[in-house]
């Protein structure tokens, strides 16, 4: 029996900060797109997943610290992750690491506060940030590599 080969990964980019709709309270804005959206956006894909947080020490709030520690080892399931206070503000040059087992299945990186890179070999994660982020487009290994 042969054994198949891991299907590579690959790499999009969007803009962290969007334009919001128009709603009843109030005109048109802008948001920022955090960790807990794009949780969010993976729904069942990333429930099974535990977190890894890379975070610089200089972040802007202190929760990142926190969750930066209880990522370590094992890392944290996606429904506590989403519990804590991290998720739902922005970091700075942060990756979140998504792991089923030892295995690395999807590495969100939150780069210089404007933008989002994605990193997996599953094509419908891609194709659910490209529905969800109509601007995100396509990285190399090198812009990857350079974001890091």
């Amino acid at each position: 029996m042969t054994e198949t080969p891991p299907l590579p990964m690959r790499m999009v980019t969007f803009a962290a900060w969007r334009d919001s709709a128009p709603h009843a309270a109030g005109a048109a804005g802008r948001h920022y797109v955090t960790l807990a959206e794009l949780l969010v956006r993976l729904g069942g894909y990333g429930l099974g997943l535990t977190w890894k947080a890379r975070l610089p020490d200089e972040q802007p709030h202190a929760a990142f610290a926190r969750m930066a520690k209880e990522s370590e080892g094992a890392g944290i399931p996606t429904l506590e992750l989403l519990a804590m206070d991290a998720p739902h503000l922005q970091a700075i040059d942060a990756d979140f690491e998504g792991y089923a087992g030892d295995e690395l299945r999807i590495t969100l990186r939150e780069f210089d506060s404007s933008s989002w890179d994605v990193r997996t070999a599953d094509a419908w994660v891609l194709s659910e940030i490209r529905r969800h982020y109509p601007d995100a487009r396509p990285m190399t290994a090198d812009e990857w590599n350079a974001t890091n």
